[in-house]
């Protein structure tokens, strides 16, 4: 399946993709507070703290031409 750039447009704008980049915000200040209050406690949880905060950082920030060469 081909998606074209007005489709991904389109998904973009979205209210329930726009209501889950919103959940993804809430989530990494979220973790942001725990980090910031547990920091140095445990490695462990702070690197997965670190790696989730990155990662949902990253989801609204996607683009189309993130999507080529794949079979999205």
């Amino acid at each position: 399946m081909t998606i074209s750039p007005s489709d991904f447009d389109n998904w973009k704008a979205d209210p329930v993709t726009k209501a889950f980049f919103t959940a993804c915000y809430e989530r990494v200040e979220d973790a942001k507070e725990i980090l910031s209050t547990t920091a140095g406690t445990d490695q462990v949880t702070d690197n997965y703290l670190r790696g989730f905060i990155q990662a949902y950082r990253e989801i609204p920030q996607f683009r189309m031409d993130d999507l080529e060469g794949t079979d999205a």
